[in-house]
């Protein structure tokens, strides 16, 4: 696509002509991209650097087979994929097309609990900044775990937008582009961040936003209106398609839960199924997870390590012991992650009446002020 000249009017009054230029690499484009994302946002207003070079997996505990140049998150709790190249890459016009979507389709099939979460604490860390800081930035008077709950959701449920980033996008991948974003449940977008330069060396930068047509975002705005579901419902739909003793665990897991008085609830973009109290102070504990597929029922440490009755390593692994007691062994021994089973257990009446007496216990101490 023809760039023109742009003029810039300095503080004498006098003209600078910025002539169409290149990023000199593309580590100079993602490394802007990560500093900056605003070059590449739309109406989704503001987004959050979670990680460069993000890991994405191509089975269930795989490690990571393709690398992700950037993944950032939308205020509105929407995953963003972005995958960047210089206009002179060749891939840019068919390859990068499906590299896309292969980590769209892998990334929304195997992606763990809590894995947006852990990148983004690491992403601060190795940056010398405040993890907590930067997300109450973000997201405001909004509860940190009900935001990151609700991140997982949506990539579960392939809530996700895909961008591509170039110093020039070819009319054969803006055609691509827009029709896949009319045909996908993702939003999908390409951003030409257009290069210019003065004699002197001063560059400047002009982002356009390609791909969305009114009745892509009209389709859109709807489908992202959900229908109420209630529990048995969720059930029904995400862990039934399993088999008669995954949905019979499940529905166990629900009458566990509100036997010792806690409260299951579909969690708000209805990716998951949630076993939840309330703390001395009034503030929801989110316990367990149920999660679709073969994701199976956490016990999410994740969230709970901050809790001051479970910062203690060992009252979390006395908790984490007694559970693998009830049910057998758990994904993984992470005290400040997402340890798992499958629904099929709890199917068992006597498994459910020792997973009702952990529960109880597991709800007395995360509800303790200290």
């Amino acid at each position: 696509m023809a760039q023109g000249i742009l003029y810039m009017v300095d503080q004498a009054g006098g003209l600078r002509r910025m002539k169409p230029s290149a990023p000199e690499n593309e580590d100079r484009m993602q490394m802007l991209v990560a500093r900056y994302p605003e070059l590449i946002t739309d109406g989704d207003g503001d987004l959050l650097l979670i990680k460069r070079e993000q890991a994405i997996s191509d089975a269930e505990g795989g490690y990571g087979r393709w690398s992700l140049d950037h993944l950032l998150v939308t205020r509105d709790a929407i995953p963003v994929l972005v995958e960047l190249k210089r206009a002179v890459d060749t891939r840019l016009r068919r390859e990068v097309v499906g590299q896309m979507l292969d980590y769209a389709a892998n990334a929304t099939a195997y992606w763990q609990a809590g894995r947006v979460a852990e990148s983004f604490e690491q992403t601060a860390r190795l940056e010398g900044n405040n993890a907590e800081q930067l997300l109450s930035e973000f997201i405001g008077e909004r509860d940190a775990a009900e935001f990151w709950d609700q991140v997982d959701a949506n990539f579960t449920a392939g809530r996700i937008k895909l961008v591509f980033v170039a110093d020039e996008i070819p009319r054969e991948l803006a055609r691509v582009v827009e029709f896949l974003n009319e045909q996908m449940r993702a939003d999908v977008r390409a951003v030409e961040l257009r290069w210019f330069a003065d004699d002197s060396g001063v560059e400047t930068l002009s982002p356009r936003i390609i791909g969305e047509t009114e009745r892509a975002a009209a389709t859109k705005r709807q489908s992202r209106t959900l229908e109420p579901l209630t529990v048995d419902g969720w059930i029904k739909q995400h862990i039934a398609p399993m088999g008669e003793i995954a949905a019979a665990g499940a529905q166990g897991f629900t009458r566990c839960v509100e036997e010792v008085g806690g409260e299951v609830l579909v969690a708000r973009q209805q990716g998951s199924v949630i076993a939840s109290t309330r703390s001395d102070d009034g503030r929801p504990i989110y316990l367990m997870h149920l999660w679709p597929s073969r994701s199976g029922i956490s016990f999410s440490l994740r969230w709970l390590y901050k809790r001051p009755s479970l910062a203690d390593e060992g009252v979390r692994q006395g908790l984490l012991d007694a559970l693998k007691d009830v049910v057998g062994t758990l994904t993984t021994e992470n005290l400040r992650g997402f340890p798992s089973f499958q629904p099929g257990v709890l199917a068992d009446q006597t498994v459910q009446r020792k997973f009702v007496v952990w529960l109880r216990d597991a709800f007395e101490i995360a509800r303790r002020a200290v």
